[in-house]
């Protein structure tokens, strides 16, 4: 079960959808008109990693289970809709419960799918959405000085303590620039859109569209830019057969799809590395912060074994494929066994040892 959720937006038209669907194979609907619905689609898609496929084969496991994403396509974001249309409340509740954001900026042209201004300028597509949620997050932060100036009026220090910072992160909202800017703590509890890790995907045409990347590229540093064709990589995901696969994708001169990129890279937005549990039933990858200690590794498998932790027995994963086995590693002397307080590292294949 996905434990990351992303949520995915963009101006009406861009394809957010096809990249949802190209993402994790969901099927849902697209359509070549700008969709005013305030539902989401919510899927999962797995986070390839070769390493795990390479520790299967290794041990013999007969299962694999990649860490995995849930995506949130909500629908497409139009100018003014911080001031109560598209970006109403619904739609703000799916954004703000993700731990990030995909931005899906439109680069193809298609006379068959309508532009909500008549033309495909991405730079200026990814600045309407852009400036859209900075002035959501405006309005939030305007709410929260004013509630915070009746509670100081009552005594409440916190609330007094928190107005300079507040009123300095207006400003750079009234700038039109995102709070991560600002540089500096904001109060833990307050929930903005801009501040949230952000990646931009650009939905191109099956020829990449080069100039129009590099200009959103430009536009966007110091800010990931990952382009993929996402109606032709949705087709792609509907295909069962890896030989039909390998051929669809060699028809545009390409030897692997581009989600699996956008997977990992969403992945990657959120600082987070992997570790491994190996077995003969199966290999499986979890997701945990870099920098995570031996028993937060722990208490993703389960809390109870957070709870009962006595040690780790942790291989390098390298050092398990050479090895084969888990016995074999600790003959040869790569297994070690570490504390609570060890910090993981990615790639480490760990194996609890824990009171029931």
């Amino acid at each position: 079960m996905a434990n990351l959720e992303i949520g995915i937006v963009g101006l009406p038209n861009t394809g957010k959808t096809s990249v949802f669907n190209a993402l994790t194979n969901a099927g849902a609907a697209v359509t070549a008109y700008g969709a005013t619905s305030a539902s989401a689609n919510v899927g999962v898609a797995p986070v390839p990693d070769r390493r795990l496929e390479d520790l299967a084969e290794a041990v013999g496991s007969r299962e694999i289970i990649p860490a995995s994403v849930q995506f949130v396509d909500v629908s497409g974001l139009a100018r003014g809709g911080a001031k109560g249309g598209t970006l109403g409340g619904e739609l703000l509740g799916h954004l703000r419960a993700g731990d990030a954001i995909i931005h899906v900026v439109r680069t193809f042209p298609d006379e068959d799918v309508a532009h909500v201004e008549g033309r495909v300028d991405p730079v200026a597509d990814a600045e309407a959405v852009d400036l859209e949620l900075v002035l959501a997050d405006h309005a939030l932060v305007e709410r929260r000085i004013e509630r915070g100036a009746k509670l100081a009026r009552t005594g409440q220090k916190a609330a007094r303590d928190e107005a300079p910072v507040l009123e300095r992160l207006l400003a750079r909202l009234d700038e039109g620039l995102p709070a991560r800017t600002l540089g500096e703590p904001l109060p833990a509890d307050l929930d903005l859109l801009t501040t949230k890790p952000l990646l931009y995907v650009a939905n191109t045409s099956e020829s990449g569209d080069p100039e129009a990347v590099a200009r959103l590229r430009e536009y966007a540093a110091p800010v990931q830019v990952v382009p993929v064709a996402a109606k032709f990589e949705a087709e792609l995901a509907e295909l069962d057969d890896p030989e039909e696969r390998a051929a669809f994708l060699a028809e545009i001169g390409q030897d692997q799809a581009g989600m699996p990129r956008v997977a990992a890279a969403a992945f990657g937005l959120l600082d987070l590395i992997q570790f491994f549990t190996v077995g003969p039933k199966e290999a499986r990858a979890w997701p945990i912060r870099r920098g995570g200690s031996a028993v937060e590794a722990a208490g993703k498998i389960h809390s109870d074994i957070a709870r009962g932790f006595i040690r780790a027995e942790v291989i390098p994963w390298q050092e398990l494929v050479a090895s084969g086995s888990h016995t074999e590693a600790a003959k040869r002397g790569v297994q070690r066994v570490e504390g609570r307080d060890y910090t993981v590292s990615d790639g480490d294949v760990i194996n609890v040892r824990f009171n029931v």
